[in-house]
């Protein structure tokens, strides 16, 4: 028997920037979440809006044709990354681009087996798995600790109540571009951009499904409401996601920022971030 969607629910909305640089996907095969960023040389290479934009609608059109593949999921995503490497240069032509103008996504992604799936993740997307109402968590903690250095700079900062978004970032932009440049590097944190290493130091795994399991993968403008903000517990927010929908939780989320709109007691480097979820309810 092969595994069946009992329920979804997606949700993929934009944060307080101009462009959404998440994307998600289901098909028959699997279900991703990317969260797209953007270098920090503040240059679009590839695109009139948004090179992370690009990428993330690059890999969700590559994922949507090559998750039926009997590959495992390492191998889809390097030969993606053998792919998208050669589209990436030749789109820039001749233009000079440094570590910090790639484009990069964190994600998490799940391929659906007869009685198990195969989960990828990069970066600080993240999934949880509530399985006979034992919720699980699968991430890699490498960015949020790379980011609770930023944070704990910016609550530290004089005069930080009065400054705005742009300000306070800007007082942290050299941690920040120190954190980029340990992308892909042992000790710093894995992403996805053009590093097949990368895929071979994610978090990955099989999961057997032998009852009804509810799967959620977020990206972390969502999970925020469990791992950062502490609206919900992991098991409420995965519960929630059945019983409430994920668009109640996105509000929670929202209303919680807009209680502290100038990031003041939640430091962080935009008022809303994008926020991306896929809620999955599988049975064999």
């Amino acid at each position: 028997m092969e595994l069946k969607i009992n329920d979804y629910k997606l949700l993929c909305n934009k944060g307080s920037a101009n462009f959404n640089e998440d994307i998600i996907g289901l098909s028959p095969y699997g279900a991703w979440v990317l969260d797209g960023a953007t270098g920090l040389n503040n240059k679009n290479l590839v695109s009139n809006e948004s090179d992370a934009k690009w990428y993330v609608n690059w890999w969700n059109k590559y994922l949507h044709e090559n998750m039926k593949r009997n590959d495992s999921l390492k191998e889809i995503m390097k030969d993606g990354i053998d792919e998208i490497t050669k589209e990436y240069y030749k789109l820039i032509g001749d233009n000079k681009v440094e570590s910090l103008d790639f484009p990069s996504c964190a994600c998490s992604l799940v391929k659906f087996y007869e009685d198990k799936i195969e989960y990828l993740i990069l970066g600080d997307c993240t999934l949880l798995v509530n399985s006979k109402g034992i919720v699980e968590t699968f991430k890699d903690d490498a960015i949020s600790k790379l980011d609770k250095k930023v944070y704990d700079y910016m609550a530290k900062l004089e005069n930080s109540k009065n400054m705005t978004f742009n300000e306070r970032k800007a007082k942290v932009m050299h941690i920040i571009i120190e954190n980029r440049l340990k992308k892909n590097t042992i000790g710093g944190y894995w992403s996805l951009e053009f590093s097949k290493e990368a895929i071979d130091n994610c978090v990955s795994g099989f999961i057997d499904i032998k009852d009804n399991t509810k799967i959620m993968m977020t990206s972390d403008g969502f999970s925020c409401a469990y791992d950062r903000y502490g609206i919900f517990s992991k098991e409420e927010i995965i519960n929630l996601a059945n019983t409430e929908g994920i668009d109640y939780i996105y509000k929670k989320v929202r209303e919680f920022e807009k209680s502290d709109d100038n990031g003041v007691e939640y430091p962080r480097f935009k008022v809303h971030d994008d926020s991306s979820c896929v809620y999955l309810d599988i049975y064999k």
